[in-house]
């Protein structure tokens, strides 16, 4: 049964008719009730391939939530979105490669933050002794950088089905992140990510890639 709150004028929680009310990013919203499922041998071409899309974008993300809060929060505000919704519309939208049923990440294209604060166009990823080096250019005064920006940094090892996420890593002004790696991580496939947010937690870049190592 749905409520209202604050009186006639307010707005509606619950479910009325066929239709199901809540409140979503400050929002009222409200959306039809879901009928009976149905199987995945009775969609079309296009519906399963849509759900195979989904979940192979789910399964890329899905240990990866506090590293798209970060990346993704500020582009859900004002919108009927959550982060993790932004970021599956961003990567199912352009990281896929293949076709039905053969769909895979593609991983130069995978974003894993967007925003407008810059990110330096000089960056490198190297493998070091023990783990990975992530290293940048930065000059104080910056068009939109602060020496105080931290770091989102996503090192993806495909072959491990495994990822190591830095989210509020060092700030912008030591110019490099080490991230030490377990040994039996050292010679195995990583996809690099990097970038930046500012230290309010109000703007963030885009995540660059910055390729593949070993």
């Amino acid at each position: 049964m749905g409520k209202l709150i604050n009186g006639p004028q307010g707005q509606v929680i619950g479910l009325v008719g066929n239709n199901i009310s809540y409140m979503l990013n400050k929002q009222n919203v409200t959306r039809i009730k879901s009928s009976r499922k149905i199987p995945y041998k009775d969609r079309s071409p296009l519906q399963q391939a849509n759900c195979l899309k989904l979940t192979v974008v789910s399964s890329f993300l899905k240990d990866k939530l506090p590293l798209l809060k970060a990346g993704f929060a500020k582009k859900a505000l004002g919108t009927t979105k959550n982060y993790h919704n932004i970021a599956m519309s961003y990567n199912k939208l352009n990281a896929l490669k293949g076709v039905f049923p053969y769909f895979e990440i593609e991983y130069s294209k995978v974003t894993v933050s967007a925003g407008e604060l810059p990110i330096p166009h000089s960056t490198t990823a190297i493998m070091a002794d023990g783990g990975v080096e992530i290293s940048w250019l930065f000059n104080n005064g910056d068009d939109g950088t602060c020496g105080n920006d931290q770091t989102i940094i996503l090192l993806q090892l495909p072959d491990l089905e495994d990822s190591i996420s830095i989210v509020y890593g060092v700030e912008r002004r030591m110019k490099r992140q080490f991230i030490e790696l377990p040994e039996d991580y050292l010679g195995a496939r990583i996809e690099c990510y990097l970038s930046f947010v500012s230290a309010d937690r109000t703007l963030v870049s885009t995540s660059k890639y910055l390729g593949r190592l070993n």
